[in-house]
């Protein structure tokens, strides 16, 4: 039998068609809560299950089943995983193609967000076709849509406000509740927006090199002029990567390094001799290793604040 208050919340949910939020320039679909078992929001990375929990009422469980060790745009999930989904009360979803399996799994379309959708006019490209591979996810190439939207962050607000819609109208009871947390979160991440933008300033025209294809969103919105090559933090630099490395820079001369983790000493210190410095850029999709999504944004922006010298070095 159904609670009384999932009951409720059945019957009010066609009340509250998910409002967009005004970023938004069109409206995705609107997932409708189920009235049966306990309230799961089950997101497909770490941004959006961040969101969802800072945003929830107490009584929805938010889950993100990704392995810690795969990057969960690459990720391929067993039956059973997908099952949890297909059973969850509201699935999150990134959208512009992000996490593959998703387009051939069978997912219930009245319970799903694209949370990205309407977040802007068109998904930038990736630029890249190089297939490769990292981690336990296999081969894959970085090619077609870039899909790592909340690296810009007003894009992140966006996606957020989406979220907050879809969980008013899961819990309607606790919409001015989930709203005032919204409010909390998008002032964090318009406050972070603010900060990055003063800092990229400071590195406008100035040529940046990036470890992996992972940070368009963020060379956009913050008009920063990023290269990417394919190196990866716990793999040694070869002669073919130290060649292509230096043909880059005979081009195009960089005195930074974006990277998604800290490289390999080794890999450092062929840097170092190149004159170029190690950024390490988080780009989150999985939880950091200490601290959460807003705390490691903040990390991200103060360590190239430092190299750029906008901010003082912690």
């Amino acid at each position: 039998m159904a609670s009384e208050s999932n009951l409720a919340r059945l019957l009010t949910v066609c009340l509250i068609l998910a409002s967009t939020a005004g970023c938004s320039k069109k409206a995705p679909s609107a997932p409708q809560a189920t009235a049966q078992g306990p309230l799961r929001v089950y997101a497909v990375n770490y941004p959006l299950s961040y969101f969802a929990t800072r945003l929830a009422p107490s009584d929805v469980e938010v889950r993100l089943p990704v392995p810690e060790s795969v990057d969960p745009a690459y990720w391929r999930p067993s039956a059973d995983i997908i099952a949890e989904y297909q059973a969850a009360s509201v699935i999150l979803l990134n959208g512009a193609g992000y996490a593959g399996w998703t387009r051939y799994a069978t997912l219930p379309r009245a319970k799903t967000l694209v949370t990205a959708q309407g977040c802007r006019e068109a998904f930038l490209p990736s630029g890249e076709n190089v297939e490769h591979r990292h981690g336990p996810g296999g081969a894959h190439t970085h090619a077609d849509t870039a899909f790592t939207t909340w690296l810009d962050l007003r894009l992140a607000v966006c996606q957020a406000a989406h979220v907050r819609d879809a969980l008013s109208m899961l819990s309607p009871g606790e919409q001015k509740a989930i709203e005032a947390r919204f409010a909390a979160l998008e002032q964090d991440l318009l406050s972070l927006d603010e900060r990055l933008r003063g800092v990229a300033k400071r590195l406008v025209g100035q040529p940046l090199l990036a470890s992996h294809p992972v940070y368009q969103y963020l060379a956009d919105a913050y008009e920063l002029s990023i290269e990417s090559l394919h190196f990866e933090p716990d793999q040694a630099l070869d002669a073919e990567a130290l060649a292509d490395l230096d043909a880059r820079l005979d081009a195009r001369p960089a005195s930074w390094m974006l990277w998604e983790a800290s490289p390999l000493p080794s890999t450092e210190r062929e840097l170092q001799d190149r004159r170029i410095e190690v950024v390490v850029f988080e780009p989150l999709a999985q939880p950091p290793r200490e601290g959460d999504f807003l705390e490691a944004m903040r990390n991200n922006v103060a360590r190239l604040a430092c190299a750029a010298g906008a901010e003082a070095c912690p």
